[in-house]
């Protein structure tokens, strides 16, 4: 019976004579060719084009604008006095002008250039003259609310959302990295169970065939033989359920990585990765890394910054509203299209909108509520993000070092558990044991050996998990 010693010898170490890396090789897999990696990847790439198109805005922006316009005027016949006419009215003007968003301020500055025709239709058969106006060159600056910037809040918004897209990205590969982890290893118990199903069916046929040479000489009981044929029985069922679960485990992975069972790099067998990694952090610098890479954490801080800016919007909009528009230039104004263009006069514009609000019905004030109440619900959503975070990473850990010390309990119980059954099957052979002991001694063995697998995998799972909340390399 010393051979099933060694066939468990050689499978437990067989992934020392495999290519140690497998595991690896299958994460890199999926997360080049799955499915979510691809839509991770093009979120990503759409949240990089709409921060480009953020920083494209608050660049100078130049700017033709071209606006026809016809205006029709009806009265009745009878009233077609000096004042009051009926005309038609066609007017086109063109803009040329440059702005530029002054980012510290929060307004807008611009420079450019401006004409206009107008040209009069009246039904009183006289003659009126065209109009031209003509602004050679227009410069100003304006800002609808005096002591709100709301360029410096998008922007720290925007800032915020960016790196929240690219942590959620990393975050993705390394959910993907748990998903394969996981199928990985269902694979690999399947294949395991597998193993120690045909091991098992062997091992029963054998007894078996040496049970009916016994019983034909009245050796053994036929109570004997006939549990040796159950336990046959019950090993064939045992390899077949063992079959179609490797099989579905097979296709799930090979479905997750999107290859064929021809091209899948790894073969048939998948090795057991049986050498663990230690805990690559403290506590602390699990939790500290954790919430800095964590994505939901750092949506909560863009969730909470667009909640202060309105909430400063709506404080500085509660009193008298202050707007400014000043602009200077150059005008001239000819019944010919060069004559508007020569002797233009300078001119000064300034003009300050202030608004009062003298009854609204506390409308200000129910808006400043509403802005500080919502502030209030994004600062308590962003500390529960922090808190669920931070239990989850402790739970992590807590679980990651429990697994690795059941591990050390199982390997050291699969090899008890191999010596008893190579004990008890040379006493079973020797006639100093019944078939009950012999059957428990396996059993026994072949739960040690179930426990392992499920140990290892629970292990791994975890610390790719901790891998995920950390997005340590």
């Amino acid at each position: 019976m010393r051979k099933y010693l060694y066939l468990a010898v050689f499978f437990l170490g067989l992934p020392l004579l495999c290519r140690a890396q497998s595991l690896e090789e299958v994460i890199r897999l999926a997360q080049d060719s799955t499915i979510t990696a691809f839509q991770s990847q093009y979120e990503y790439q759409a949240s990089l084009e709409r921060n480009a198109y953020f920083e494209a805005l608050r660049k100078p922006q130049l700017t033709l604008q071209l606006k026809p316009n016809y205006y029709r005027m009806i009265t009745e016949t009878s009233r077609d006095y000096v004042y009051i006419r009926n005309f038609d009215r066609f007017s086109t003007s063109a803009q040329l002008l440059l702005t530029q968003k002054v980012l510290p301020w929060g307004g807008d500055a611009y420079v450019g250039s401006q004409a206009l025709w107008s040209e009069y239709f009246v039904r009183d058969n006289q003659d009126h003259p065209r109009d031209f106006v003509a602004m050679p060159l227009v410069a100003g600056y304006q800002q609808s609310l005096l002591g709100y910037n709301p360029y410096r809040w998008e922007k720290a918004a925007e800032d915020q959302r960016l790196e929240a897209a690219r942590k959620q990205y990393n975050t993705q590969l390394h959910r993907i990295a748990e998903e394969a982890t996981t199928r990985f290893f269902r694979l690999v118990c399947a294949q395991g169970m597998l193993d120690m199903c045909e091991r098992n069916k062997q091992t029963a046929d054998t007894l078996y065939a040496i049970a009916k040479e016994k019983a034909a000489i009245a050796m053994i009981t036929l109570a004997e033989l006939r549990s040796l044929e159950l336990q046959r029985l019950n090993a064939a069922n045992a390899l077949f359920n063992a079959r179609n679960e490797e099989k579905l485990a097979r296709e799930s992975l090979l479905a997750y990585l999107r290859v064929d069972e021809e091209s899948f790099p790894l073969g048939k067998r998948l090795p057991v990765p049986t050498l663990t990694k230690g805990i690559p952090m403290t506590d602390e610098d699990a939790l500290e890394m954790a919430l800095s890479s964590s994505p939901a954490v750092s949506e909560g801080k863009v969730a909470l910054t667009e909640a202060r800016g309105l909430q400063e919007k709506a404080r500085r909009e509660a009193g008298v509203k202050v707007g400014v528009d000043l602009n200077v230039g150059m005008q001239q104004i000819s019944n010919r299209f060069f004559g508007a263009y020569q002797n233009p006069q300078l001119y000064v514009l300034g003009a300050v909108s202030l608004s009062v609000p003298l009854m609204d019905h506390g409308a200000a004030k129910r808006s400043r509520a509403a802005a500080q109440a919502w502030k209030d619900r994004e600062e308590q959503a962003l500390r529960e993000a922090e808190r669920s975070l931070a239990e989850d990473v402790r739970t992590t850990l807590e679980n990651l070092r429990s697994h690795q010390q059941l591990l050390v309990h199982t390997e050291e119980a699969v090899a008890m558990a191999d010596e008893v059954f190579e004990l008890t099957a040379e006493n079973y052979a020797n006639g100093l044991c019944d078939i009950n002991t012999y059957s428990l001694a396996q059993s026994r063995r072949d739960n040690a050996y179930n426990q392992h697998l499920t140990a290892l995998a629970a292990y791994w799972t975890t610390y790719y998990h901790l891998l995920t909340l950390t997005q340590h390399e």
